[in-house]
């Protein structure tokens, strides 16, 4: 093989990977870190950049309507383009399978999917107008423009519920394992958003065009998504028999793992936020736009860092339909692995630099204290140890997580209602850590192990031992210099 037909096979092997696409597609989005919130930081006052990131928090709300399907229908196109005859539990049998893509499997599948996405959608609705309003009445007071900020508001209600009702469309996408052309056209669309809310910050300095940029971008992606729908696999989405009547037997077998799934998404994301949208009701505005800007940006590094490991997850189903065991846990290890370091490191490097920054910025939002960001990210890393191991597990069809979610969000809680007055913003990342280590983490990965028959010291040596140790060493490194 000669020297150019190598690189040509390199370029295309770059070019088609699900995981260098999505880091691409991730790291434009982090670009507004290092563009926007600057600009941001620096034109809006601390009461309107909590409202901006409230926004967000609230937006975010849709995981609680969408009650787990996003994740059931992924998993579930998977096995059908695994060639999966049917939908079962496959945590300890095999898969039936006819080795190509079950075309009448995923029709079904998707028929049924636009079904439950219109009653969501519904619901996703009524959740932004009762629930995310009330959330937004006092921190709307609080800006010197209150008419703009409702509008902004109902802006993002037509918009988020469009965008949810499409998420159909993604769906099948990332079923499919489609991931590589999704990420790419993510990357140019999400660098045509950054440009457009440089323009509004520098020219307009308004919340609610700002608001309007973005969500012009929101209808962008939807109408990519369907176009893409329509183009990949030489056009079978348009030969697919979605209107078909309503499918109660498949409808059970997506329900079953769905309603856990949502569970899960209530009593972890779901909690988090609404523990900000309470903490946004009590606490002064400035001490509320530093803790949802440290939220947003450890949740950017938890995205990037999720790369490696969530864009490989309709790879894992269909090795796991067609019953490809030792393939699956060497990839998960090496995934898992790429995604802690990223995150500790990420985490670390900005622990470290987040207040030059700010000020180097003459930001008018300061930093929380750098005690807070540590056992924030011990916090969220502990997440991430769990929920990459309940992810893999759900691979089995077999869902776990509302009791792994649900027993250690009662935890958290528990722990954050007790302490709330005590230590004030510290009760939350605490409460978090007193859930995630006492019942959520362990609980994920003992099943984890199980399922793919492994010892815990033999997958976690490859998988997370060198992130936990830098993490060791960045905190006692920190307590004694005390940065």
């Amino acid at each position: 093989m000669g020297l150019k037909q190598k690189i040509t096979e390199f370029i295309k092997k770059c070019w088609d990977s699900p995981t260098l696409n999505t880091w691409l597609s991730y790291s434009t989005k982090a670009l507004s870190l290092f563009l926007v919130l600057p600009m941001l930081l620096s034109r809006f006052t601390a009461p309107q950049v909590a409202l901006w990131y409230l926004f967000s928090t609230v937006i975010s709300l849709q995981g609680l309507a969408d009650m787990g399907f996003k994740v059931t229908f992924i998993r579930m196109i998977a096995y059908g383009a695994g060639g999966a005859k049917d939908i079962e539990n496959y945590a300890t049998s095999e898969v039936e399978t006819h080795g190509v893509h079950n075309w009448d499997l995923i029709s079904r599948i998707f028929s049924v999917m636009r079904v439950i996405y219109k009653w969501v959608t519904l619901l996703f609705c009524i959740i932004l107008l009762t629930l995310g309003t009330w959330s937004l009445v006092k921190p709307i007071s609080l800006v010197s423009d209150p008419l703009d900020a409702w509008l902004a508001w109902g802006v993002i209600i037509i918009i988020s519920c469009i965008k949810f009702y499409g998420t159909i469309y993604s769906n099948y996408l990332e079923g499919l394992n489609k991931i590589a052309i999704v990420r790419r056209w993510e990357t140019i669309t999400s660098i045509g958003s950054i440009l457009t809310s440089i323009a509004v910050l520098f020219f307009l300095k308004s919340l609610l065009w700002l608001v309007v940029a973005n969500q012009v971008w929101i209808l962008v992606n939807l109408l990519r998504d369907i176009l893409l729908c329509r183009k990949i696999d030489n056009g079978k989405f348009i030969k697919l028999n979605t209107n078909q009547p309503f499918d109660k037997v498949l409808f059970k077998k997506v329900w079953a793992p769905a309603w856990r799934s949502g569970v899960s998404g209530f009593m972890s994301n779901g909690l988090s936020n609404i523990t900000s949208i309470i903490y946004a009701q009590i606490g002064n505005s400035g001490s509320v736009a530093a803790y949802l800007l440290a939220l947003r940006i450890i949740n950017q590094i938890r995205d990037i860092s999720a790369a490696p490991f969530y864009s490989k997850i309709p790879l894992f189903a269909q090795l796991r339909a067609q019953n490809r065991l030792d393939e699956l846990i060497k990839k998960a290890q090496k995934s898992m692995f790429l995604s802690n370091m990223i995150f500790i490191l990420g985490a670390i490097s900005f622990g470290l630099a987040a207040k030059f920054i700010l000020s180097a910025i003459h930001s008018k939002v300061i930093f929380i204290d750098t005690q807070l960001w540590i056992v924030l990210t011990i916090a969220y890393f502990i997440h991430r140890y769990g929920a990459m191991h309940i992810q893999l597990y759900s691979i089995s069809n077999h869902i776990i997580s509302h009791i792994a979610d649900g027993i250690s969000g009662v935890i958290f809680i528990a722990v954050t209602v007790a302490l709330l007055h005590k230590i004030d913003l510290y009760a939350i990342p605490v409460g978090m850590i007193a859930g995630y280590l006492g019942f959520y983490a362990w609980y994920a990965a003992m099943h984890s192990y199980r399922f793919m028959k492994v010892s815990f010291l033999k997958f976690e040596l490859k998988a997370s031992s060198i992130p936990i140790c830098i993490l060791l060493i960045y905190m006692i490194f920190s307590a004694l210099v005390k940065i």
